[in-house]
């Protein structure tokens, strides 16, 4: 979502599988590659396989009940990328955008650490991961950064955010356009991208897409203060809503699979460790100072029972 007003580690399957065939509006989705943090962005040949956004918008859209290939689309839109080889556009899960530019990383471990420099710079307003979701303007949307990056929790986010959009709107292209600005002239340019994507990932003719235009008024001259005010209600609802669709229906299973994934983390691993030797290590301290006690105890018990003794037998 790159926008100025708001804003498992797993191996995808194979690039001909993730890519869509594009062309038509290259120069508008590639950003500009530019200065990163203290050199995390590796100079080695991009693995064009490592990409799993296509894979997780699919599902997404069939669980939610998004239209076939929006979520795609925008994804597409938010952080396409070109594969010079094959001739195709994908969507880059390692991707950041802050100060109005994208950047791609070639590894989810230089993404995560460019946006925590970021972050401790001072720099708020950051997009990220396959759907490019704000971090400053959506604060609960991810535990950590880690998380973030997940294609499948950023995805699915995305898609409770979308749908959310929808039932303010009734417009399942006005929520696209407003899910990436709360800015009316960049709302509509974006909806106009979406929808030349939209046509040709899905392959079919904008009539036979979903695309009807929003029943509310305000929709109907985007440069309004009353079009920008449902904009901006419509966003903030629809945050709303997807946080509160986490906390009720996912929140037990996001926590069961992170249970599970950090039951194998090597770091949860050496905390654990750590743990049990902090707790031997205080159990043999307590232990040494009771048998101390004990001792001294002891010792004091046995000497006045001496002395008691001695002074018996010299009578």
């Amino acid at each position: 979502m790159r926008i100025g007003l708001e804003g498992i580690n797993q191996q995808g399957p194979e690039m001909e599988k993730v890519c869509v065939k594009y062309s038509g509006i290259l120069p508008l989705l590639v950003f500009a590659v530019t200065f990163i943090p203290s050199g995390v962005l590796a100079k080695k040949t991009v693995d064009f396989r490592n990409n799993s956004c296509h894979a997780n918008t699919k599902s997404q859209e069939y669980i939610g009940g998004i239209p076939t290939d929006l979520l795609t689309s925008i994804s597409l839109a938010e952080t396409g990328r070109w594969n010079p080889k094959k001739k195709e556009m994908f969507a880059w899960p390692w991707t950041v955008t802050w100060g109005g530019k994208g950047r791609y990383f070639p590894t989810k471990k230089s993404a995560v650490n460019a946006v925590a420099e970021l972050q401790y710079s001072g720099v708020k307003n950051i997009d990220v991961g396959c759907m490019q979701v704000n971090l400053k303007y959506h604060p609960k949307a991810f535990r950590d950064l880690d998380e973030a990056f997940d294609p499948v929790s950023n995805i699915n986010y995305a898609r409770r955010f979308l749908a959310g959009l929808y039932k303010t709107t009734g417009s399942w292209i006005q929520a696209a356009a407003n899910y990436h600005s709360t800015n009316p002239l960049l709302n509509l340019n974006y909806q106009t991208k979406i929808l030349e994507i939209w046509r040709k990932v899905s392959g079919v003719s904008l009539n036979n897409l979903p695309t009807n235009p929003s029943k509310d008024p305000a929709y109907r001259d985007p440069k309004t203060r009353l079009a920008q005010m449902a904009l901006l209600n419509s966003r903030f609802k629809a945050r709303l809503e997807a946080e509160r669709g986490e906390k009720k229906g996912n929140k037990a299973r996001r926590q069961l699979e992170a249970w599970r994934k950090a039951r194998t983390s090597p770091n949860l691993l050496a905390h654990t460790a750590a743990k049990k030797k902090a707790k031997l290590v205080q159990r043999q301290k307590s232990e040494l100072k009771n048998d101390s006690k004990n001792f001294s105890k002891k010792r004091l018990e046995q000497l006045a029972k001496w002395r008691k003794n001695r002074y018996f037998f010299q009578r």
